[in-house]
C-alpha cells in the first residue's frame, strides 16, 4: 500500500510539471530569418539599380519622378504644379513596367507579412503613376504621394521584421 502511495505521489510530481496555469502568449515564431529578408532585400535594390540605369529611368528620373538621390531636379519636381505630358507619360509607362520583374522579387521574402507590405506598397505607387497619368495630380503632388508612401512601408516593413523576429 505503501508503494501505491508512492507511486501516486511521484506521478503527481511528475504531471504537475507539465500543467501550468500560464495563458497561452503570441510569441514571435522567430522563424523569419534576417539573412534571408537582407538577401532577398540586396537582390531588390541591385534589380531597381539596374532599371534606373535606363534611358527611360534616367528621363523619368529627370522631368517627373524623384527617383534617386541624385535627382538633378528634385527641388523642382516636388514643387512642380505642371501636369504629366503625353510623351511623358508614355515613358513613365515603359519606366513602370520595367520596374515588374524587380516586383516578383519579393514574393521570395521569408514572410508573408513582408510581401504584403510591398503588394501594398507597389499598388499604392501605382495608383500614384495612374493618378498622374490621368492629369488628376501634378508632377510634384505624385513626388509628394510616392515619397510619403515610401516612408510608410520602409516604416511597416521594419515594425513587421521586429515583430517577427521578436527584436
Amino acid at each position: 500500500m505503501k508503494n501505491i502511495y508512492r507511486g501516486i505521489a511521484l506521478l503527481a510530481i511528475l504531471l504537475s510539471g507539465c500543467a501550468t496555469n500560464e495563458a497561452p502568449t503570441n510569441k514571435p515564431s522567430n522563424n523569419v530569418s534576417i539573412d534571408k529578408v537582407n538577401e532577398v532585400q540586396k537582390k531588390i535594390a541591385s534589380c531597381v539599380a539596374k532599371v534606373n540605369q535606363s534611358e527611360d529611368a534616367k528621363y523619368v528620373d529627370e522631368h517627373i519622378l524623384v527617383l534617386t538621390e541624385k535627382s538633378p531636379n528634385a527641388k523642382e519636381l516636388f514643387n512642380s504644379s505642371d501636369k504629366i505630358a503625353s510623351d511623358q507619360a508614355a515613358v513613365l509607362i515603359r519606366f513602370k513596367e520595367s520596374t515588374l520583374k524587380c516586383r516578383d522579387i519579393t514574393n521570395e521574402l521569408p514572410s508573408p507579412a513582408l510581401v504584403a507590405v510591398y503588394t501594398n506598397f507597389y499598388t499604392n505607387i501605382d495608383a500614384v503613376y495612374k493618378d498622374l497619368i490621368d492629369k488628376r495630380i501634378t508632377i510634384g503632388v505624385a513626388n509628394q504621394e510616392r515619397q510619403m508612401r515610401i516612408q510608410y512601408a520602409k516604416s511597416r516593413f521594419a515594425q513587421i521584421l521586429k515583430s517577427e523576429t521578436g527584436g
